[in-house]
């Protein structure tokens, strides 16, 4: 079997190149530039390419059974005009140029990215895959990069949204920011602390992705998270419990909305995800509640 992995040099790629070489895949990831650490490894190759820009990599595409969709700006800066283009073109221009390379190819299954940021701000409210559109830019841009990847079913290909959480690892992601401010004593709540945060670890992650992939009868928009959101208050205390530091520091909403602008809305957004779907195709979680996952991140 063959993947190919867009943004693979990320995070949350590395984890999957591991994991599909582990069992036996070929693996195709693309990025920028040369750095994944498993070049020269069997069964692995990456292009150095730019995927928002046609060229000879979308070739390799109608060769592959799988295809991962995870490129894209990060959204953790400054917000202007320029950065939201790049941000917006970054999600769109490589779908549709996957999609693209799909056409005269064989590809089978199609996962696409999303984000939580799709629901918005929606306090209490809990989010399941049938919920409607929040409100926003990042909730106009996961609506769009979905309208985009969804066009992959005009060829017969079996496409899943996936709308990531919080994703917490050891090596990357919001954890591993997190891990020295925490350290220091300078952990806290943002906010009130009383907003909901989607998570998920990155264990169960991979894990549902391959599931995903063996899962003939999945499709449409899947939910990374884990079964049990958690209050942003609750969440600090489980990271300052593991990691055996106080948490007093707290930056009051107004500061990070000052700091940060329209993101700072974004990162106080309330967003009670469930795993309904995960669910009902009959996934099962290794770290279904906050307290086992940060166990495990700290082993």
């Amino acid at each position: 079997m063959k993947a190919m992995i867009t943004g693979g040099t990320g995070f949350v790629g590395t984890h999957l190149t591991k994991a599909l070489l582990d069992s036996g895949w070929d693996v195709t990831i693309t990025g920028r530039s040369q750095n994944s650490i498993y070049s020269g490894e069997k069964g692995f190759t990456q292009l150095v390419c730019d995927t928002t820009v046609k060229g000879d990599w979308q070739s390799e595409v109608s060769h592959m059974d799988v295809i991962i969709n995870l490129a894209g700006k990060n959204i953790f800066t400054l917000w202007n005009k320029e950065k939201k283009k790049d941000i917006l073109d970054s999600r769109i221009l490589t779908t549709q140029n996957l999609i693209e390379g799909m056409k005269d190819g064989a590809v089978k299954v199609f996962l696409s990215t999303s984000a939580s940021g799709y629901y918005g701000d929606r306090g209490n409210e809990i989010l399941t895959e049938s919920t409607s559109k929040g409100k926003g830019f990042l909730s106009d841009v996961c609506e769009a990069w979905e309208t985009e990847a969804l066009k992959a079913q005009q060829f017969d290909v079996r496409t899943v949204l996936m709308r990531f959480g919080m994703i917490l690892g050891k090596d990357g992601g919001a954890f591993k920011k997190m891990k020295t401010p925490f350290r220091l004593g300078l952990g806290g709540n943002l906010g009130s602390g009383q907003h909901w945060m989607a998570w998920m670890h990155i264990h169960d992650l991979v894990e549902a992705v391959l599931f995903l992939i063996n899962h003939d009868k999945a499709s449409g928009i899947v939910n990374f998270s884990a079964p049990h959101a958690v209050r942003n208050k609750n969440f600090t205390k489980a990271v300052s419990r593991v990691l055996g530091r106080p948490a007093f520091f707290h930056v009051p909403g107004f500061i990070l909305r000052l700091i940060m602008g329209e993101l700072g809305d974004v990162l106080l957004g309330s967003q009670r995800m469930a795993a309904s779907e995960l669910e009902r195709l009959g996934f099962k979680f290794t770290y279904a509640d906050i307290d086992s996952a940060m166990g495990d991140l700290v082993r």
